[in-house]
């Protein structure tokens, strides 16, 4: 473990997640992604390696769509002045935007209940194979994500329970660690609104809290951060299941910086670092309770706090609101700068 934990990030970096499916269909990936890079200038940016993208057949890889958008980070590194970007890989069946299950065309999902099912197979092997084999020695790989959210529960229909065994986690990290042990591994998950729920499903005693009346834990944390070597935890304060007439946005971040303490003494005790995966930085889709007064408080709420890596989510609707994009730069100056005082 010693290696592996000896890449752990020892400073606070600016991330931001690229996941092609979520541009606009008139929008060209590459380009988009240039303009946010040359913006933005990030540490990091995390791409997804989509299973049904780069699998047109059952037994054919093609990775150049992937590769198109590590050469667009490759070539910004060249420009004078630019920040020197590495790239985390998302690999998996479970990836990056809703439906958050990404599986191929050709894949029969017809009476087939749950995902671990589908995924006991030579192609889906051979596409995790392959795709660790390829980008193991990219020189600006700097880290795996090992499928996303896999613990938690997704469907691909009305049918199939998306969530992924603890054991297909290892199993899977376990491949990627026969070809890669320089790389560190992340698995993430999302918690709780509150610590105190956290606690409670950490506890030997979790399995009772579930089935108690009022609030339950969320998430799976606890077991997430046993399965790599970095917990990824997946904040959101604003969706359509937090309603606002109840909580405000301002004491749901709160909340959430409370958890992060706890998540990194857990993650320390075990020898993990602590990432922000997902760090709500827009509106959820089909709300407008988030607003960029609560991407700041975010910022100003979650910076320091033992996380290594903050990765804001939904930036590439930033390129259509100079506002947003703004406030952007300003949350990522807070991020980057945990000292530092905010702006007036």
């Amino acid at each position: 473990m010693g290696k592996r934990l000896a890449t752990v990030i020892a400073a606070v970096l600016f991330a931001v997640a690229v996941p092609v499916a979520a541009f606009p269909g008139d929008v060209n990936p590459a380009d988009a992604l240039a303009r946010l890079l040359t913006v933005l200038q990030p540490d990091l940016v995390r791409l997804p390696v989509y299973w049904g993208a780069v699998a047109p057949t059952e037994t054919t890889l093609d990775y150049a769509a992937v590769d198109r958008m590590i050469e667009t980070i490759e070539a910004h590194n060249t420009v004078k002045g630019s920040r020197h970007i590495e790239v985390v890989l998302v690999v998996g069946a479970r990836n990056l935007v809703y439906p958050e299950v990404h599986v191929p065309d050709w894949l029969d999902t017809r009476d087939v209940y749950r995902l671990d099912t589908l995924l006991k197979t030579a192609s889906y092997r051979r596409y995790l194979e392959s795709t660790f084999r390829r980008y193991a020695d990219l020189p600006i790989l700097r880290a795996w994500q090992v499928e996303n959210e896999p613990l938690d529960n997704a469907r691909i229909d009305q049918l199939t329970n998306g969530a992924l065994p603890a054991a297909m986690i290892r199993s899977e990290v376990n491949l990627l660690r026969s070809i890669d042990l320089l790389h560190e591994v992340v698995v993430t998950t999302f918690n709780s609104s509150h610590v105190t729920l956290d606690i409670r499903g950490a506890s030997p005693l979790g399995w009772l809290y579930a089935h108690l009346p009022g609030a339950k834990p969320a998430g799976h944390p606890a077991q997430a951060l046993t399965l790599g070597d970095t917990l990824g935890l997946d904040l959101y304060v604003v969706t359509k299941s937090t309603p606002l007439d109840v909580i405000t946005a301002s004491t749901r971040i709160a909340w959430k910086e409370d958890t992060l303490d706890y998540w990194h003494e857990q993650a320390d005790s075990h020898g993990r670092a602590l990432w922000i995966t997902e760090m709500q930085a827009t509106p959820w889709i089909g709300t407008s309770g988030f607003t960029t007064d609560d991407l700041i408080a975010s910022a100003l709420a979650y910076r320091g706090h033992g996380v290594s890596v903050y990765l804001l989510w939904g930036v590439e609707n930033w390129l259509d609101s100079p506002e947003w994009m703004q406030v952007g730069i300003e949350s990522i100056g807070l991020l980057r700068a945990p000292d530092r005082a905010p702006s007036s």
